[in-house]
């Protein structure tokens, strides 16, 4: 029997990306994405998962550009499970692995700056 790792999640970004570059032209970015459970408590609210997401890469360069607190972001990918060492203890991490990522709704303040860099550009050029 074949296996099958598909995962598709729509949430606010909980922070702006952890960017890093790895070298060897490999960046790295890593956010956490809030996703809200499809059902309602038992005091009336949406319980949330935070999830881990982690891109390499091109998708990592423009993850870490766009995205910042509060976006609203579609990610699929991939569940991923790993393990390293802390002290004597052992630790597990589950990431999500984008494969594609799609910002469905900007900050308004990110957008703001980006216009105001686009007119600057424009100034500079004329």
């Amino acid at each position: 029997m074949k296996s099958y790792n598909n995962v598709t999640l729509i949430g606010r970004a909980v922070r702006d990306p952890d960017f890093k570059d790895t070298g060897n032209a490999n960046a790295r970015v890593q956010f956490a994405l809030a996703v809200d459970r499809p059902y309602k408590d038992a005091e009336g609210k949406h319980p949330t998962d935070f999830l881990n997401v982690v891109a390499w890469g091109k998708l990592a360069e423009i993850c870490h550009d766009y995205i910042q607190k509060g976006c609203l972001v579609l990610v699929s990918g991939r569940i991923q499970s790993r393990s390293y060492a802390a002290g004597a203890e052992t630790k597990w991490i589950t990431e999500i692995i984008a494969d594609s990522v799609n910002i469905l709704e900007y900050r308004q303040a990110k957008v703001a700056a980006e216009d105001k860099k686009e007119v600057k550009a424009r100034k500079k050029a004329a």
